[in-house]
Order: C-alpha cells, then sequence, then structure tokens
C-alpha cells in the first residue's frame, strides 16, 4: 500500500493514474475490512 501511496504522490501522467485507480480500489476494499475488523475487535475489549 506504501507504494501505491508513493506512486500516487508522484505520478504526473494522467493515463498512468488510471491504472493506480484499480489498484487504490482494491486495498480500498481490504483496508474497509482490517477497519471494521478491528472496530469489532475494540467494542469487544
Amino acid at each position: 500500500m506504501k507504494d501505491i501511496r508513493n506512486t500516487i504522490a508522484h505520478e504526473y501522467i494522467e493515463d498512468e493514474l488510471v491504472d493506480v485507480f484499480d489498484e487504490v480500489l482494491e486495498y480500498t476494499k481490504k483496508l474497509i475490512e482490517i477497519i471494521n475488523t478491528t472496530l469489532k475487535y475494540m467494542n469487544k475489549i
């Protein structure tokens, strides 16, 4: 995920960002899962 952030921060060619956007969407799903799991854990303790 850090690599994608770096790519976005340093990418200046719009065509390349389209490819990166697909990766961002995939990681977004995973991040939401992680957040939800963390929230469930926190509510249990």
